[in-house]
């Protein structure tokens, strides 16, 4: 049986994810950035639209994460 990480593991942990999150903002901003952009041929806007979606849901997949491991959970341990 594995040990259950310390506080400061999981604060560590929370970080980690918190910089997780705000890379996926990153990508759903340059998603919209590449959307938006006429010099981009049709195709290209539509694949970047559809991504913006999936990364803001990383972003809060992320963020929900490192909100139960502050709070002294293990994601997903109590699903």
């Amino acid at each position: 049986m594995s040990r259950r990480p310390s506080r400061r593991e999981m604060n560590e942990l929370a970080a980690d994810r918190e910089k997780s999150a705000a890379r996926c903002e990153a990508n759903a901003q340059s998603a919209r950035e590449a959307a938006a952009n006429p010099a981009n041929s049709e195709t290209k806007r539509r694949q970047a639209a559809a991504t913006i979606p999936m990364a803001l849901g990383h972003a809060a997949e992320y963020r929900e994460e490192a909100e139960a491991l502050r709070d002294g959970r293990i994601p997903g341990e109590d699903w």
